[in-house]
């Protein structure tokens, strides 16, 4: 799979050493089992000397030092591996076609990445690598240092093997039905506390959390109940196990009584090694039905993965230091081949020009931004962005010269000065002469520590309004062509949204402007409004000139006063 093949290519040298080193210790811990037969048998026949027993101790400290060397490859593949799956998720990101990942939802998708990387983890981890670095090598080995002691003894263990597989196929049969059930009710479980968590204002103001809560607490009893059952089929099962293996101890003893043939160093050699030699069918077995339902929750993230992409980002044609001309030509789209949401939408957008959307929700505003932006592709017609078809170019290019600024304002944790100018050098003086134009400069009087005061996750320190303008007041710092402002200042009261919005075009004039509003007089000095209705431009023009048509902006103006 894609998926595996990249992650262990990145991380290959780190598993090698992990492999190897989990082999190694396995063959010296085997090796000393039939070492200590020599020194046994060397103290029975009044033969020991010094030699055996100092190797013995050689051999048992190497043990002990792999042991703690272990510990870093381990830690560096449960941790690495986990968290480059996840990184596998975020590279997606950049590709992933909109409208499917709009059909997945951020809350599915966080618990589809979360799952997704620790079963993939868990199915190399837990399986293939423990397969080849412990389960293998403690069989082969034991295998061989048993043929070596008594050849015939081999054929006490695979009789053993035999009867194990039998008993362990009945038994985990019963864990894999009751595993995959847990499986379905935690998908459940998490769906409910992720919704529960994302709606608090819905879920709170519906009372909705007294039937979450009950939904959550029946999952957590069958989740609980499962687990219990499990247990208790895990115990059962290595109880048998244990009982099979005693068993099988005892008619070697016997047999090796019986024949008088074999050393005490032998018997107690054999003895021990029969235990290693059972246990990785054991450890298997259980592993194989983890295995199993891991594979179908990766099996759910590679279909993520493996999700449509959006072409546009491998096209050859770049944007180089565009003007900022805009032209719809015939355009028509539709979400799912149903009614078109524009159709036949012809417009054009000088560089250097600002223009507003205006309509009722529904007449295609958003749709028209998300055309401009490459998120969702037109179905005929065509955009040209500076006479370049935008089909055709790749589309980041097209984000180096365009900048989107939503209503919900993203703030990250720091401070004010970061979340204006990122990493860029500017002096305060011109910052704060931003800050005015934005209205922010009352605002800023009030900080402890002025342009450093750290704002909080996600601006949570000020409010609705003021994390708009601060959104806002990062455009005169932008050095993008084209502007989108989408109800950028819908959380701001009508004086100060009507004096950030003269400024931002006042000041801005060496850019294209492409505005949505819901308050018209907020545009009243764009250079154009178009008027939106299904899909269709009603009217176009300046704001007096629409106020005296008496038209659709009009009536539009009426209803918003």
């Amino acid at each position: 799979m894609k998926l595996f093949k990249e992650v262990l290519k990145n991380n290959l040298k780190i598993i090698v050493f992990y492999v190897t080193i989990g082999v190694m210790i396995n063959f010296i811990n085997l090796y000393s089992i039939t070492y200590y037969q020599k020194i046994l048998d060397a103290f029975q026949y009044q033969t020991l000397t010094l030699i055996p027993i100092v190797t013995y101790g050689v051999l048992l400290i190497i043990s002990s030092v792999l042991g703690y060397v272990e510990n870093y490859p381990d830690q560096q593949v449960k941790n690495k591996l986990y968290l480059d799956f996840k990184l596998q998720a975020l590279r997606k990101m950049t590709s992933i076609d909109y409208l499917e990942y709009q059909k997945i939802g951020t809350g599915r998708l966080t618990q589809k990445v979360e799952d997704g990387a620790s079963a993939s983890r868990d199915v190399l981890i837990n399986f293939w690598l423990k397969l080849f670095r412990y389960l293998l090598p403690t069989a082969i080995f034991s295998l061989i240092f048993i043929f070596n002691v008594k050849h015939e003894y081999v054929c006490f263990v695979f009789l053993g093997y035999i009867i194990v597989i039998i008993v362990s196929n009945l038994i985990l049969r019963k864990l894999y039905i009751l595993k995959e059930n847990i499986l379905l009710n935690q998908e459940m479980l998490n769906k409910h506390l992720v919704r529960g968590f994302m709606e608090l204002v819905i879920f709170r103001t519906n009372k909705k959390y007294d039937t979450e809560i009950k939904i959550t607490k029946d999952g957590i009893k069958n989740i609980v109940d499962s687990k219990t059952k499990i247990k208790l089929v895990h115990e059962i099962f290595f109880s048998i196990f244990a009982l099979i293996v005693n068993i099988l101890k005892v008619i070697v003893l016997g047999y090796a009584v019986l024949r008088s043939n074999l050393s005490v160093g032998a018997i107690v050699t054999v003895i021990s090694l029969l235990g290693k030699a059972y246990e990785p069918i054991a450890i298997f077995n259980v592993e194989y039905v983890d295995y199993k339902l891991n594979r179908v929750t990766v099996k759910k993230y590679i279909d993520f993965l493996d999700s449509k992409d959006d072409k546009s980002f491998n096209n050859e044609k770049a944007l180089k230091g565009i003007i900022g001309n805009i032209e719809f030509k015939n355009v028509s789209y539709s979400y799912n081949d149903l009614e078109n949401v524009i159709e036949n939408l012809s417009f054009k957008i000088n560089a250097n020009s600002s223009i507003a959307l205006v309509g009722e929700s529904g007449a295609g505003k958003s749709t028209i931004i998300k055309l401009i932006m490459g998120l969702i592709k037109y179905k005929s017609g065509k955009i040209l962005i500076d006479e370049e078809e935008l089909s055709d170019i790749n589309l980041n290019s097209l984000y180096d010269n365009i900048t989107y600024v939503s209503q919900e304002a993203p703030i990250f944790d720091g401070t004010l000065r970061e979340n204006l100018i990122f990493d860029k050098k500017i002096k305060d003086e011109q910052i704060l002469k931003v800050l005015k134009l934005v209205c922010l400069d009352r605002f800023y009087e009030r900080l402890e520590n002025g342009l450093d005061t750290e704002l909080g996750e996600k601006g949570i320190r000020i409010s609705g309004g003021e994390r708009q303008r601060v959104a806002l007041a990062r455009l005169f710092f932008d050095d993008s062509k084209i502007i989108i402002l989408d109800e950028a200042t819908s959380a701001m009261d009508n004086i100060t949204e009507k004096m950030i919005m003269k400024n931002i075009i006042g000041q801005l004039k060496n850019k294209t402007l492409i505005i949505i509003a819901h308050r018209l007089e907020t545009i009243k000095d764009v250079d154009t409004i178009y008027v939106l209705s299904n899909g269709s431009i009603k009217e176009h023009g300046k704001y007096e000139k629409l106020l005296t048509k008496n038209g659709y902006f009009t009536k539009l103006y009426r209803s918003t006063e």
